[in-house]
């Protein structure tokens, strides 16, 4: 399937001139659907290591020593998972899906280090637990030791532990020995070897024993490690070993990293979505989240494998979650499995006879939440340190699950939800792309249904009227996960003026659309599962994206009602858009290619027959008798057109299909090897055709995708024509329009009216390289008084924040002088624009 990374977006805008006179016309006099005050929230999930070495700030990796336990449900075969081999739910049949496992040893993240003479062993152990829930332990045998030579057992963090001077760390761990009569040095180590902090403790008894202390840092070291030293003979074993900030985010003891949890509560989301995502689905049943198993006492937490390769401790709990959300005031939103594991994965499932109790454990999980004190579970709640009920409002049944038999399966629990609840809003899963119209149809009521939308470079810009046109129903519409997040790198410019194009699409349609939220959320740079995420960090540092600043400021200057707004920028190409090079491709598939003709207007350009006027690069080509061959498998190999050709231009050929999965690609706009425009014919495995973009080697889909009827079939010739115009090129299979694609606008914009503050609020995006001076008109307002404009730009498409210069793309705020409800603003290039204009009272 294709990769999703795209053309540069530079090469999409940077030739476009503007007519005399561009206007945007916001009517106050008409106001339209209210904005929903929660249009904007927040999605977290387990992956990059978002949670685990990220927003929580549990330092020491592998804490209980059970992360190298296989999955539950699942077997372990030459260091692959190996989920359940029973059918998938989707497909109905068994898939044979597997993954690697990432533990390379029996305790991950720890390591032994003997010093001088010192000799001794470590191995994971299971008797005698600390507990049956946690049931592995680290085994020391220490064979010799001595005051100068000690055995050390150690702990690397998550790539390393941030230390910093005359901070404060808070320690806890639990040991029992059999005949060690020494004590345990506990310390903190810089990556020099010199100790920053230590604290010794004794009285090492034959039964478990917990040790608690504060240990102060006398100096910063972002890679330091953890150390437990040992200086006598015997054995000891350790378990859940834990170092935490004492600084953390509202001071919680089992807290939330303070940078990280200071970017989520400074967009001021409206909601959290938790616990994903794919992480909610599991690769196996079983080893899907467990609330129940995620509350009480960290010690007993077993952990959850996360399908993005490693383990999570399950610190950020259900109870976590539900405090975090009330401590940035934001509401709860609660997703579950509902007995189906990942679909994009093994897709395994417990039959609906066996539903029953996942949904009565969903209830009890609610019950957690907002039930009375008095209820069995709201005691449970009380107990645990919050008898008030927390701020949970919505549900979610499943993740990204999609069809009939899912739909029936959350019939069965909107249901149940419902009689017990009917205050909590509950939404549907669509699948990973739009709404799945089967789905909805078989579903019998929901209260929102989740609409999931990774797109690429210019999509946006390209159907920035697709809300427009959606049917309304008697439910909302929550964009659960969106982001542009290919063709831009690991997030820059281009990505935040595709966001935020989005974003307006969403508000402008808020009479449907009243919930959203970005997706992913959070990326520790060492582990990066995701190729572009909102907020990047390693265990010191952090920054979020340019597009982080955009939802923010669209966030905070949200209007309440939308008024009615003309945007006209019309445009005129001042020169051809499509000029280039000309090539033929395959993409995991044979084919061949015979006459090839290029006119333009009256004249003849080209005509095949002569192999020497192809250049062959990759791939397995022939070339006789008029034909052109691709005969092995394999990613885009390429035959280029030597013949320089016309700005415009009509090509027409045959191509037959003679092996593999895909069917026909056609390169053209062609800069260099690496950067151009081609219409996929059979792309998704010879499913649909699209447009795609290519930039610096990667692809992504710039149309929506036509789906066949039926795929491409094996040798049979097809008519193709490419006809290449100003600014417009159109795909033609035997004769009848396939596909076209046009240049997307790049100025948008919307008007509203905050009804609190009498101010017009103008939202206008610029996706281009040069200032935009744009005619605005606020028909039927009242006198201006005065204006702002809250403005982040950059210098070109490519521009990012960074580790170094983690605020250099911010919003900028500034007076504009504006005293009449017509006036000319510039705007600037590369920019998203606010302009709050007060009106007199």
């Amino acid at each position: 399937m294709t990769r999703f990374i795209a053309y540069t977006f530079a090469c999409l805008i940077g030739t476009f001139a503007y007519a005399q006179s561009p206007k945007i016309n916001v009517n106050v006099s008409q106001p339209g659907a209210a904005i929903s005050n929660s249009l904007h929230g927040i999605f977290f999930e387990e992956i990059s290591h978002g949670g685990e070495g990220g927003l929580y700030a549990e330092l020491i990796q592998n804490r209980s020593f059970e992360e190298s336990k296989v999955p539950e449900g699942c077997t372990l075969d030459s260091g692959w998972i190996i989920p359940p081999r029973t059918p998938h739910f989707a497909a109905q049949r068994v898939v044979d899906w597997k993954m690697p496992f990432e533990a390379k040893s029996d305790y991950p993240a720890w390591s032994l280090l003997t010093s001088g003479t010192a000799a001794a062993t470590i191995t994971l152990d299971l008797t005698n637990p600390l507990h049956t829930e946690t049931p592995r332990s680290l085994r020391v045998d220490i064979t010799r030791a001595d005051s100068k030579n000690k055995v050390d057992v150690i702990n690397e963090g998550f790539w390393g532990i941030n230390i910093e001077k005359d901070e404060t760390y808070q320690l806890t761990f639990y040991a029992r020995g059999t005949k060690y009569k020494g004590d345990i040095t506990a310390s903190l180590v810089g990556a020099d070897g010199k100790v920053l902090s230590e604290q010794k403790f004794n009285s090492i008894g034959n039964e478990w024993k917990k040790f608690t202390t504060t240990l102060k840092a006398t100096a910063s070291d972002n890679k330091a490690t953890f150390h437990l030293s040992f200086s006598k003979k015997g054995t000891v074993w350790l378990d859940f070993v834990s170092l935490f900030p004492t600084k953390t985010f509202k001071n919680r003891p089992n807290g939330m990293r303070v940078d990280l949890a200071t970017y989520l509560a400074e967009l001021k989301p409206a909601f959290v979505r938790w616990p994903g995502g794919c992480f909610v689905e599991g690769i196996s049943v079983e080893s899907a989240p467990n609330w129940k198993r995620s509350i009480g006492p960290l010690e007993k937490r077993s952990g959850t494998y996360s399908p993005w390769g490693y383990w999570s401790n399950d610190g950020i709990g259900y109870y976590e979650f539900m405090q975090f959300c009330e401590d940035i005031g934001a509401d709860a939103m609660y997703v579950f499995n509902i007995g189906i594991a990942c679909e994009m994965r093994s897709g395994v499932y417990v039959d609906d006879e066996h539903v029953q109790p996942i949904i009565n454990d969903v209830l009890d999980a609610i019950e957690y939440a907002i039930g009375p004190k008095e209820s069995k579970w709201g005691a449970l709640r009380a107990q645990h340190g919050h008898p008030e009920p927390f701020p949970l409002k919505y549900v979610e049944v499943g993740n990204e699950q999609v069809g009939v038999a899912y739909a029936k399966r959350f019939n069965r629990f909107y249901k149940a939800i419902k009689e017990k609840y009917p205050q909590l809003e509950i939404l549907a899963a669509m699948g990973i792309a739009h709404l799945h119209q089967p789905t909805v149809s078989a579903i019998e009521k929901m209260d929102f249904a989740d609409e999931h939308a990774y797109k690429a470079a210019g999509w946006a810009m390209t159907y920035h009227d697709w809300f427009d046109k959606y049917q309304r129903k008697d439910w909302k519409l929550y964009v659960g996960e969106y982001a542009c997040n290919s063709g831009v790198g690991s997030g820059n410019m281009t990505a935040a003026l595709n966001d935020a194009t989005y974003i307006l699409g969403m508000e402008r349609n808020a009479d449907m659309i009243t919930m959203s939220s970005y997706a992913p959320l959070l990326e520790n740079v060492n582990d990066t599962d995701w190729p572009v995420n909102l907020i990047r960090f390693d265990n010191s540092r952090s920054f979020g994206r340019i597009s982080y600043y955009a939802i923010k400021m669209l966030n905070e200057n949200k209007a309440t009602v939308n008024l009615k707004t003309l945007v006209d920028v019309p445009v005129v190409a001042d020169k051809p858009q499509f000029t280039g090079g000309l090539a033929l491709s395959t993409w995991d598939t044979q084919a061949e290619f015979k006459d090839i003709t290029i006119t333009s207007g009256n004249n003849t350009i080209y005509q095949s027959g002569n192999p020497d006027d192809w250049k062959f690069e990759g791939g397995a080509w022939t070339s006789a008798n008029g034909t052109i061959a691709q005969t092995t498998d394999g990613a885009w190999p390429m035959a280029f057109l030597k013949q320089q050709l016309p700005d415009t231009y009509v090509l027409k050929l045959k191509a037959k299909k003679t092996g593999g999965y895909n069917a026909f690609m056609i390169p053209f706009a062609i800069q260099d090897e690496k950067n151009y425009l081609r219409a996929h014919i059979g792309a998704w495995v010879n499913r649909i055709a699209a447009f795609e973009m290519v930039t610096k080697g990667a692809d992504a889909i710039v149309t929506q995708p036509v789906r066949f009827e039926k795929p491409i079939e094996l040798n049979r010739w097809y008519d193709i024509e490419l006809h290449v115009g100003m600014t417009e090129v159109v795909c033609y299979m035997d004769g009848k329009q396939l596909m076209t694609y046009t240049r997307p606008k790049s100025v948008f914009a919307i008007g509203g009216l905050d009804e609190k503050t009498n101010e017009v609020v103008i939202k206008v995006v610029n996706a281009t390289n040069e200032v935009n001076p744009i005619n605005i008109t606020l028909e039927h307002a009242a006198k201006v008084t005065r204006a702002k404009a809250i403005t982040l730009s950059a210098t070109s498409g490519d521009d990012e924040n960074s580790f170094e210069h983690p605020e250099q793309f911010v919003p900028v705020t500034e007076a504009v002088k504006v005293n009449t409800p017509a006036f000319v603003y510039p705007f600037k290039p590369w920019s998203i624009t606010i302009l709050r204009i007060q009106q007199e009272k």
